[in-house]
């Protein structure tokens, strides 16, 4: 009888301690993302304050704890814009447009705020039919297409039920046909989602910082200057050897720049 109360009172324990170690969990986690609102609507009031130095500081420290939001680096980007830091303003824009492809606020500020860099590469001329994928992709987040191909899929097993189950003609022509149909659609969204969250993770582009610097033929100080970049320039990073990036920028030409010359977006 001691043993059964026993028992049952150290099941009781382990539970309650259970439950008490994920209510305390749940409570850090809340408190931790009020904390980090706080932070930033702490840093907006400073921004509306004209204090962008200690605004800055502040966003900064909210992306030091891994927390990224396209808000959260176009409030950034606005601030280093009002600093005129612009590298750092484009940097941020282009993370913010990387999260929300389509928000026109981003992308208008990202226009204002490379119009006050010196260079103005012309970019070349994209095939329409990639940038109807482009802009059709960016219609919904990652996330979003991922979500509507779980619900093409679960559609999709309905389908295939009804059409096992049904003695029906007409029902098993209509359920093939809209089977096939949603197939396609699931598979669609599936590859969307896919293509859109290794977008988000790839860092094959990158702004420059240094305030001048010449573009190489080969990954080598000694080898032959091709043209000049500025700081605040956007590059495609096509390779990596010895801290050397080969890049491309938007009118085509390619050459090598040390590797710390630049910033990730």
């Amino acid at each position: 009888m001691n043993t059964k109360i026993n028992s049952a009172f150290f099941d009781w324990k382990m539970k309650s301690g259970f439950i008490t170690f994920v209510l305390l969990t749940f409570s850090v986690i809340i408190q931790a993302q009020t904390t980090f609102e706080e932070k930033f609507e702490l840093a907006n009031t400073l921004y509306t304050q004209a204090q962008y130095d200690s605004a800055a500081l502040i966003y900064e420290g909210i992306l030091e704890s891994n927390l990224e939001s396209a808000a959260l680096y176009y409030n950034l980007a606005n601030t280093y814009f009002k600093l005129r830091n612009y590298p750092k303003s484009i940097l941020y824009f282009e993370k913010a447009l990387k999260l929300a492809p389509n928000d026109n606020d981003i992308l208008e500020n990202l226009q204002i705020a490379n119009s006050r860099i010196v260079d103005k590469i012309e970019p070349m001329p994209e095939l329409f039919f990639k940038t109807w994928w482009r802009n059709f992709c960016n219609i919904f987040h990652p996330d979003a297409w991922a979500f509507l191909s779980i619900v093409a899929l679960i559609i999709l097993l309905a389908l295939v039920f009804w059409f096992l189950v049904s003695r029906n003609h007409v029902v098993r022509k209509a359920t093939f046909f809209f089977g096939i149909l949603f197939i396609v659609v699931f598979a669609g969204t599936l590859a969307i989602a896919t293509q859109g969250r290794t977008s988000l993770k790839q860092k094959n582009q990158a702004i420059i910082f240094s305030p001048t610097i010449t573009v190489k033929s080969a990954p080598g100080i000694s080898s032959v200057d091709l043209f000049i970049l500025h700081e605040g320039a956007k590059v495609t990073i096509l390779d990596n050897v010895s801290g050397w990036n080969r890049i491309r920028i938007a009118n085509g030409s390619v050459g090598w720049l040390p590797e710390n010359s630049m910033i990730n977006i």
